[in-house]
C-alpha cells in the first residue's frame, strides 16, 4: 500500500447555509456522517418484481414510480437540484464539514506519479479576488492562515522578501512570540480556474519545486527579541518515496534523464579588469566513485589560456576550457572500480591544483539551455586577488545538477536598552545542494554542496545632544538566495533566469508592489493573467516621494521632464539641485539608485564598517564626523572614507525665512566600481531604465559638496526663492591619468513670483534664472557654462463658477558661455531664444456621479538659434473623471 503524505493539505471551505437539517434525514440520508451503504431491513423481501427504493424523488416530491400522474388539482413542480448550493464535505476521520465550495486545496502524495496537486476553484477567483484568510484569537493568542497569489511577504532582508508571493502563509503571534510558515510549489503555485474552464481540475506534477519557510522571534526582557529564519527550496519528486525526497533536493523525471557524457571545467582570472595574475592550472585529476581515473584526464582537452613552464595561466579575458569525455575515456580498473560501464557512474569529482585570482565554473551534458548548449555555473573563486602564487590550493568538488537552495540564521533585536540604545544584527548561512544526474539511479544520488555566509550589525546610541551610529557587514559573494525551478515539462534551461529561476529576495529597489526584475509568476486575475513574466517598466526610487507610481520629474506623465516643460518647469529644478549622501562613490545620491541585484541591506562580495557621530546643534541642524572602510572579497578593491557632514536649518518667522544649509567633506580612496541603471527620460519619450557606468573619479580625491536654499516670503504676495550648490572632487596623489583635472560644479537658481489679482481674475508674472558651471574630471569631456533667464507671464480668467480660462507667455534667453568650435561637440547646446504661448480652457461636471474635468487648449513654441529656427504646435482634448 502507498504511503500518503499530505504536508500541505489546505481545505478552506464557504458555508452556505443550513444542512437542510431534518428535511434531507429521512429515509436513509444522514449528511452529519459517513457511514457507507448499510442492510435495509424492509428491502428484505422475497419477491420477484423489481425493488423501487425511495430515494431522492420520493424525498423531495413523494413520487412513487408506480402511481398514476395527474396534475388537476397538485400542480406541477419543476425539477430543483436536490443541494441548491454546493454540495457536502467531509474530513479525512469522516466527521461532517459543510455545505458548499471547496475553493482550494493542496495535496501532495507518495509514491504516486503527479502526486503534487493544487485546485483553485473559480470562487477563488471571482468570490474572494485570489485571496482567502482564515483566523483564530483567544485573549493574547492570535493566528491567521492565509492563501493568496499576490502576499507582501518578507522574513528577513537577507533570507525572504517578496511583495508578489504565490502561496500559503501561516502566522502566530501573543505578546511574547511570533511565528511564521510559508509554502509554496514555486515552479508552478497553479492558476484559478474560470467560468470558461470551471472543470480545469487541479494542477498536477510529478517533478516539482517546494518552498518551505520559517521565521520565529521570542522577546526575552523589555528590551531584546531573538529571532530565526530558515527558507528552503527544492526539488522534490512524487513517484518516489517521502523517505528517498529530502529538504536537499533530488533529480528525477527530464532533469536526470540521460547520463553525463562529457564534463567541462572553465578556468578563468576572477579580476580580468587587470590582466594579470589571474587563473593557474598546475594539476588536474578525475575521480570516478571515489577512484582516480588517470586515463580520462590524461586525454582530456585542454582549451584556451597560456601554457608556461608546465602550467597553464588564464589572465584578462582568457579563459581555460577542460572537456573530459567521461562515455569515450572512461575505463574501468581492476581491483578498485566496482562498475564496469559510464552509465553506473554514481559520483564524479573534480580534483585541482589553483593559484592567483582564479574562478571555477563547470558545466556538462545534463546542464544546458533550451537549445542544448552547455551552461556553466560557478563552483568556487579564489579570495582577494592573489597575483604571486602564494596561495596555492588544491580544489575538489563534486559534479552535480542543483537541487536545493537553503538559508539558516539568525537575528538579535535591541531597543531602546540604557535609555537610548538601539541594536539590528542579522547573520545567516546559506547552503546550495547539487546531486549527480543519472536515469539509472532515482534516489541516494551523489551529494554535494557549496555554503556562503553574509551578517551585519547595526548600533545606534542617541543621549541628547550626542548620538552615533555603527554598523558592519559582510557578503560572500556565494551568497544566493534563489532556486532553479522546472518548467511544465520538468526541464530547466539553466541560462534563463527569466523562466526557470524563483528568487527568494526580489529586486525592488522603488518599493512598489511590482518586482524591478522579470521572474516567472503566476496570477489568476483576469487582469494581469497574460503579464505573466513581466517586469516593472518604471522603476526610480527617491523619484515618487508622493506614492503614485509616477516620477516626480513627470508629475503629468507626458514625454516632456517637468523641469524642462513650458510654464512647468518654474516649480520643478533639474536633478543638479538636489544633495545626498554618496557612500559609494558614483556621484550618484544613494536613495536613487537602482540595480538589478536583489535588495539586501549590504551588496555581495563587500565587508567592511561605518562609524560616525555628532551632537545635535538645535532641532533639525546637527554635526557629524565618522569613517568607513569596505572591501571586496573576492579583490583587493577598497573603499576608505573619512568624513564629515554639517546640516543647518534656520527660520525667521517675523521675516518669513525659511534657511537650509548642507555641506559634506570627505577623504575618498575609492577603487570599487559600483555600476547601476538609472531611470532616465529624454524629452518627447516616455522614460527607460539606461545603465551608468560608475566613473571611478574618487580614487584618491577629497569631496566636498555644499547646498544652500532659501526662500523669503517677508514682501508678500512677493515670494523670493533661490538654491546653491557647489561640488568639487579635488584629485590627489600621482597615480591619476594625465588628462584628468578637478571636476568641479557650481549651480544657481534664482526665482521670484508675484501674484496680481485683477477683480476676480489673477496675472502671474514670474521669473526664473539657471546658472551651470562644469568642470569634468576628463579634461577631454564637454564643459558646461550656461545661463538661462526665463520669464513667465500667466492669466487666471474664471468665465463662470464651473469654467476657468488660463493662458500664458513664456520668454526664454539661453546662452552657453563655452567657446564655440566647429564642429560643434557632442551634447553642446548653441545660444538660443524661445518663446511659449499657450491657451487652455478649463470646465467643471457632474456626469454619472463623477466629477468630470475637460480642458481643451494648445501650446505653440518658436526656437531661435543662431542657424535655424524651429517651432512646435500641440493642441488637445482631455476629459477626466474623478471622485471628488
Amino acid at each position: 500500500m502507498g504511503q500518503k503524505f499530505f504536508g500541505a493539505l489546505l481545505t478552506v471551505c464557504l458555508l452556505a447555509g443550513s444542512a437542510l437539517a431534518e428535511g434531507l434525514q429521512s429515509g436513509f440520508l444522514n449528511p452529519y456522517v459517513t457511514s457507507g451503504v448499510r442492510i435495509s431491513p424492509q428491502t428484505i423481501t422475497p419477491t420477484m418484481r423489481k425493488w423501487y427504493l425511495p430515494q431522492t424523488l420520493y424525498d423531495i416530491y413523494g413520487w412513487r414510480n408506480w402511481e398514476y400522474t395527474n396534475y388537476a388539482k397538485d400542480r406541477y413542480e419543476r425539477y430543483t437540484d436536490i443541494v441548491l448550493q454546493g454540495q457536502r464535505f467531509y474530513d479525512i476521520y469522516g466527521n461532517y464539514i459543510t455545505r458548499g465550495w471547496r475553493i482550494y486545496e493542496w495535496a501532495q502524495q507518495h509514491p504516486t506519479e503527479t502526486g503534487s496537486a493544487i485546485d483553485k476553484s473559480v470562487e477563488f477567483n471571482n468570490w474572494f479576488n485570489n485571496l482567502v484568510i482564515s483566523t483564530a484569537s483567544q485573549g493574547q493568542y492570535h493566528m491567521a492562515l492565509t492563501v493568496g497569489e499576490q502576499l507582501r511577504t518578507t522574513l528577513t532582508p537577507m533570507t525572504f522578501s517578496k511583495p508578489l508571493f504565490n502561496g500559503v502563509q501561516w502566522d502566530f503571534l501573543s505578546d511574547k512570540y511570533a511565528l511564521t510558515l510559508l509554502a509554496s510549489r514555486t515552479d508552478n503555485p497553479a492558476l484559478a480556474a474560470t467560468a470558461t474552464n470551471r472543470d480545469q481540475g487541479a494542477t498536477v506534477r510529478t517533478i516539482f519545486t517546494n518552498l518551505l519557510g520559517l521565521r520565529g522571534t521570542a522577546q526575552v526582557g523589555d528590551f531584546i527579541k531573538l529571532g530565526t529564519t530558515y527558507v528552503n527550496a527544492g526539488h522534490w519528486n512524487s513517484s518516489e518515496s517521502f523517505g528517498n525526497n529530502s529538504l536537499k533536493g533530488t533529480l528525477g523525471g527530464n532533469l536526470q534523464a540521460g547520463n553525463v557524457q562529457r564534463l567541462l571545467v572553465r578556468l578563468s582570472d576572477d579580476s580580468p579588469e587587470d590582466g594579470e595574475g589571474g587563473a593557474l592550472l598546475f594539476l588536474h585529476r578525475v575521480y570516478i566513485n571515489g577512484v582516480e581515473h588517470p586515463e580520462i584526464s590524461d586525454r582530456a582537452l585542454v582549451d584556451g589560456g597560456i601554457r608556461r613552464q608546465g602550467r597553464w595561466e588564464a589572465s584578462g579575458g582568457n579563459n581555460i576550457i577542460i572537456t573530459y569525455d567521461i562515455e569515450r575515456d572512461f575505463t574501468p580498473i581492476p581491483g578498485e572500480d566496482e562498475i564496469i560501464d559510464f552509465k553506473e557512474i554514481k559520483k564524479i569529482e573534480i580534483e585541482l591544483v589553483l593559484a592567483n585570482d582564479y574562478a571555477v565554473e563547470v558545466t556538462s551534458n545534463m546542464q544546458v539551455n533550451n537549445t542544448g548548449e552547455p551552461v556553466f555555473l560557478p563552483v568556487t573563486r579564489a579570495e582577494k586577488n592573489i597575483k604571486d602564487g602564494s596561495n596555492q590550493r588544491v580544489v575538489r568538488f563534486s559534479y552535480g545538477l542543483p537541487t536545493a537552495n537553503e538559508v539558516a540564521g539568525l537575528t538579535m533585536e535591541i531597543d531602546d536598552l540604557f535609555g537610548g540604545f538601539n541594536l539590528r544584527a542579522e547573520y545567516n548561512i546559506n547552503r546550495k545542494y547539487r546531486r549527480f544526474p543519472n536515469q539509472n539511479f532515482t534516489y541516494n544520488q551523489a551529494l554535494g554542496k557549496e555554503s556562503a555566509e553574509g551578517y551585519y550589525a547595526t548600533a545606534s546610541h542617541n543621549v541628547y545632544p550626542w548620538f552615533a551610529y555603527g554598523e558592519i557587514f559582510s557578503m560572500d559573494p556565494g551568497y544566493q538566495t534563489f532556486m532553479f525551478v522546472p518548467d511544465s515539462n520538468g526541464r530547466i534551461n539553466y541560462e534563463s533566469a527569466v523562466n526557470n529561476v524563483y528568487e527568494f529576495v526580489d529586486d525592488n529597489d522603488d518599493q512598489d508592489r511590482f518586482p524591478d526584475w522579470r521572474r516567472r509568476t503566476f496570477s489568476s486575475s483576469s487582469s494581469e493573467r497574460l503579464l505573466i513574466q513581466r517586469a516593472d517598466v518604471a522603476v526610480f526610487p527617491g523619484y515618487d516621494e508622493n506614492n503614485d507610481l509616477v516620477s516626480d520629474f513627470n508629475q503629468n506623465d507626458n514625454g516632456m521632464p517637468d523641469y524642462l516643460e513650458p510654464f512647468v518647469r518654474y516649480d520643478v529644478d533639474p536633478l543638479e539641485f538636489l544633495y545626498g549622501t554618496d557612500m559609494n562613490n558614483n556621484t550618484v545620491i544613494d536613495r536613487f539608485e537602482n540595480d538589478e541585484e536583489a535588495d539586501y541591506p549590504y551588496p555581495r562580495d563587500h565587508r567592511g564598517y561605518n562609524f560616525y557621530g555628532g551632537a545635535e546643534l538645535k532641532p533639525g541642524s546637527r554635526i557629524m564626523v565618522g569613517r568607513m572602510r569596505e572591501w571586496l572579497l573576492s579583490s583587493n578593491r577598497r573603499n576608505q572614507s573619512l568624513y564629515g557632514l554639517l546640516t543647518l536649518t534656520h527660520e525667521v518667522p517675523r521675516h518669513g525665512l525659511q534657511m537650509q544649509l548642507y555641506n559634506g567633506l570627505r577623504r575618498v580612496k575609492d577603487n570599487i566600481p559600483e555600476d547601476i541603471i538609472l531611470w532616465v527620460q529624454s524629452p518627447r519619450t516616455r522614460g527607460d531604465m539606461r545603465p551608468f557606468v560608475d566613473p571611478m573619479i574618487a580614487q584618491d580625491a577629497l569631496i566636498n559638496t555644499s547646498f544652500l536654499s532659501a526662500r523669503t516670503r517677508k514682501y508678500a504676495p512677493l515670494n523670493l526663492e533661490t538654491k546653491l550648490k557647489y561640488e568639487i572632487y579635488h584629485q590627489r596623489g600621482d597615480q591619476q591619468p594625465a588628462n584628468w583635472q578637478d571636476e568641479k560644479l557650481f549651480a544657481l537658481i534664482t526665482k521670484a513670483d508675484l501674484p496680481i489679482p485683477v477683480g476676480k481674475h489673477v496675472l502671474w508674472p514670474r521669473w526664473k534664472q539657471l546658472y551651470k558651471r562644469r568642470s569634468p574630471t576628463d579634461k577631454n569631456e564637454l564643459e558646461n557654462n550656461e545661463l538661462a533667464e526665463i520669464f513667465f507671464f500667466v492669466w487666471q480668467q474664471e468665465l463662470i463658477s464651473t469654467m476657468r480660462l488660463e493662458s500664458g507667455i513664456e520668454y526664454e534667453i539661453f546662452r552657453n558661455m563655452v567657446e564655440r568650435t566647429d564642429p560643434l561637440p557632442a551634447g553642446y547646446v548653441d545660444d538660443f531664444e524661445q518663446f511659449v504661448i499657450a491657451a487652455q480652457l478649463s470646465n467643471r461636471s457632474d456626469y454619472l456621479g463623477y466629477r468630470l474635468m475637460t480642458n481643451i487648449g494648445g501650446r505653440w513654441e518658436r526656437r531661435d538659434f543662431r542657424d535655424e529656427t524651429t517651432t512646435d504646435l500641440v493642441l488637445f482634448l482631455s476629459m477626466f473623471a474623478g471622485l471628488q
